[in-house]
């Protein structure tokens, strides 16, 4: 896929639309530029034939002061415009990183899943990056050429058809050299961005993964394949550069060969008689006027190229469709029934053919998806009332991971559908309906911020007090008060470096402060030691009253607080039932997972 002038034109019609009044401004600037920069020769030929000519004194100053201030007016509008040009390229790429981020937040987990990080950071921060110097750069330099190049046309055509007719022939014939040699790296380096890509990618990966790589070994092959990456990106670079570098001596040629030949003829008309001294000046001027804007295009067309590959890379972005459709019912108010009825789903299979990693539990990866024609979950039937709490059991892989991850409609059923009060989860509005579930699990996710920001995820809409009170409700007053600044603490490794059990409970703050009416609990308290879980059940207990809730868990003591016992098996139900009537039957399969130590 090649950029077209339509993909240019609708991305700037899009984004630079809201900065219309900045446009005006820096259009008014652009003009002030163009008039004071094709004037300015006019002076200059007119003192230089006043002194052929022997005029006073007087007259030439009166010239030579004119010329200054119609120089410093064209500095003064170079500066403006570069301003504005800045500014207009700054918010219409901020807009553009605000969308690309919610359009790839709004996609299906699966496409996520096929990115690494590292890849979708340069997708949508490193293009948008790029296309900011091409908005307030190229796109600048490329207007005020075109402008500059029309206003010496009209200056040379009142002055002379024939030299207005040859400056537009010289000018057509280095245009059709730029384009021709536009296009040449445009694939080259998008191939080069795609290649910076995954190398970002592995690098952010190994560097979240660097504890283990060390411990295991794993160094040494990890710098063997990032060199690798490396040199595939030299290699690539090397070709978009050579093949970039071709525009400025093949324009600096053209420019040159124009040059000598309007100047002989210029020459031949002044001995003629037929031309002045001055207007062979001025015709030297705008010659020379003329080459800096294709000199900065020839300069900038890497940047042109560039540009071209990142709104390639973007509009491929954006055409990524996700396949879950907004409904439009809102939440009913208060606690909700769940009901899955008769529910299968299986993961789809990533791009290249290989099953989909679907971590279960938080841990083990791909157990329950690697084979793209395996099945997750198998007509799943089962009813979780309003305002109780279901406990899941299983061993790793036997889905319960992805009940929550439908519940949550971070995927649709294959087969069958689920329910909130006996209404398909695909008719709510996916913000409400996420808005109304609260997930907590054992991998933890604090930002760089005040304890403040993350307990209520930067939204300045919450006050203090609000704050407050949840951690009275939850048992964290006291520790909230040995904090040096409270709520301003900041979390970080070098001002407070939060235990599993800290940030375990503020986890559990974080989601009652959105009052949820479903609260999910993934193997929340599995990696805690038995006085610190202790501490942290009594909070998730606080969490569930009142709400419907979901707890995974592998210990039963992590389901004692639950009302009803689900147990899976490779994706059906082994037993279901209120767990005091399974712990009370001998039979039951509860019994004897207890009795096995396995639960």
């Amino acid at each position: 896929m090649k950029p077209t002038f339509a993909l240019y034109r609708g991305f700037l019609a899009r984004y630079l639309a809201p900065c219309r009044g900045q446009l005006a401004l820096l259009g008014t600037m652009l003009l002030a530029h163009t008039v004071t920069s094709v004037y300015a020769p006019q002076l200059l030929r007119g003192f230089i034939d006043g002194l052929v000519a022997g005029r006073a004194a007087a007259a030439l100053t009166r010239v030579a002061a004119l010329f200054l201030a119609v120089a410093a007016g064209r500095q003064i509008s170079r500066g403006l415009t570069a301003y504005f040009s800045e500014s207009i390229a700054w918010s219409a790429t901020n807009r553009l990183r605000t969308d690309l981020l919610r359009h790839t937040v709004g996609l299906d987990l699966s496409f996520v899943n096929r990115h690494a990080p590292g890849v979708m950071l340069e997708r949508i921060d490193g293009d948008s990056n790029q296309l900011a110097t091409f908005f307030s750069q190229l796109s600048l330099r490329l207007l005020r050429g075109i402008l500059l190049l029309a206003g010496i046309v009209v200056a040379l055509l009142i002055e002379d058809w024939r030299l207005c007719l040859a400056l537009l022939g010289f000018a057509a014939a280095v245009t059709f050299l730029l384009i021709k040699l536009r296009s040449l790296g445009v694939p080259y380096h998008d191939r080069l961005r795609e290649a910076a890509a995954n190398l970002h990618g592995f690098v952010e990966e190994r560097l979240a993964g660097l504890e283990d790589l060390k411990a295991l070994g794993g160094v040494a092959s990890a710098l063997r394949r990032m060199t690798a990456l490396v040199g595939v990106q030299v290699e690539r670079a090397k070709r978009a550069f050579a093949l970039g570098s071709l525009v400025w001596p093949a324009v600096n040629v053209a420019m040159g060969i124009g040059t000598g030949l309007m100047l002989a003829w210029g020459g031949a008309l002044a001995l003629r008689g037929e031309m002045t001294i001055g207007t062979v000046y001025l015709l030297f001027s705008y010659l020379n006027l003329m080459f800096w804007p294709f000199e900065d295009l020839a300069h900038q067309m890497q940047e042109l190229q560039k540009a071209g590959g990142n709104l390639v890379r973007i509009q491929r972005l954006f055409a990524q469709r996700g396949s879950l459709r907004d409904g439009t019912r809102g939440l009913p108010p208060g606690p909700v029934g769940v009901a899955f009825e008769a529910v299968s789903f299986r993961y789809p299979a990533p791009a290249g053919g290989r099953g989909t990693a679907a971590a279960e539990d938080g841990a083990a990866a791909s157990a329950e998806a690697t084979e793209e024609t395996e099945e997750v979950l198998r007509e799943l039937s089962f009813r979780v009332h309003a305002g109780r709490a279901l406990g899941i059991l299983g061993r790793t892989g036997s889905g319960k991971t992805t009940i929550t991850r439908l519940l949550a409609r971070l995927y649709d059923p294959g087969a069958g559908r689920v329910t909130l009060s006996g209404v398909d989860l695909r008719e709510f509005r996916l913000p409400e309906l996420r808005a109304g579930i609260a997930v907590v699990t054992q991998d933890v996710q604090f930002f760089r911020g005040t304890i403040r920001d993350n307990l209520c995820l930067f939204d300045a809409a919450v006050d203090d007090r609000r704050l407050q009170q949840a951690c009275e409700r939850l048992g964290m007053a006291s520790w909230l008060a040995r904090q040096p600044e409270g709520l301003d603490t900041v979390i970080s490794s070098a001002q407070l470096a939060l235990s599993a059990g800290e940030a375990q409970r503020l986890a559990v703050a974080r989601a009652f402060l959105r009052d949820p009416q479903i609260v999910i609990l993934d193997e929340a308290a599995a990696r805690l030691d038995p006085a610190t879980e202790r501490e942290v059940d009594r909070a998730l207990k606080t969490l569930l009253e009142g709400r419907t809730g979901v707890v995974i868990a592998h210990r039963l003591r992590s389901v004692e607080k639950v009302h009803d016992i689900l147990i899976l098996e490779r994706g059906r139900i082994a037993e279901y039932g209120p767990r005091q009537a399974l712990l009370a039957d001998p039979r039951s399969r509860l019994n004897e997972l207890l009795t096995l130590g396995a639960a």
